[in-house]
């Protein structure tokens, strides 16, 4: 797949300068549903969610797995964007997710993510979810890139 395949323009309005990563397979549009991508400043990206009452917990916050799922997604999805390569068929070789808090129901979930360093084959990066400016996890991972 081309990377125009997986990243394209996002027609919201209230989104007009994100992309939509599109990945083939169920998992992620079935569990993080839509998920926005943009550029930040300093080499970011950020990677955005809108909470579903099916990703919340016996607390009425966040799921903690969606959280994870969503760190994991913003390994791919992000450097994707920052490096304009089809990570898609890549996969986490690492990853590790620290909760400093709890992500609300009522509003939309952040990830912020920087690469550390890129090989040729792996891409080294760290983040953090959000929500507004309320730390919810900080991340760490490696990806192994695979081409299609």
């Amino acid at each position: 797949m081309a990377l125009e395949d997986v990243l394209r323009p996002c027609e919201d309005p209230d989104h007009s300068d994100w992309y939509e990563w599109r990945v083939p397979g169920p998992f992620n549009r079935d569990v993080i549903g839509r998920l926005l991508v943009r550029e930040e400043a300093d080499g970011m990206a950020r990677t955005r969610i809108v909470p579903a009452p099916h990703m919340g917990n016996v607390h009425g916050m966040i799921h903690g797995g969606v959280i994870t799922a969503l760190a994991d997604a913003t390994l791919f999805a992000g450097p994707g964007l920052l490096t304009r390569q089809d990570l898609g068929a890549s996969v986490t070789v690492d990853l590790s997710v620290q909760f400093i808090g709890a992500g609300s129901m009522d509003a939309p979930l952040d990830g912020l993510v920087s690469i550390l360093r890129e090989t040729g084959r792996m891409m080294f990066c760290q983040g953090r979810i959000v929500q507004g400016e309320n730390p919810v996890a900080g991340f760490s991972g490696i990806v192994r890139k695979i081409t299609a």
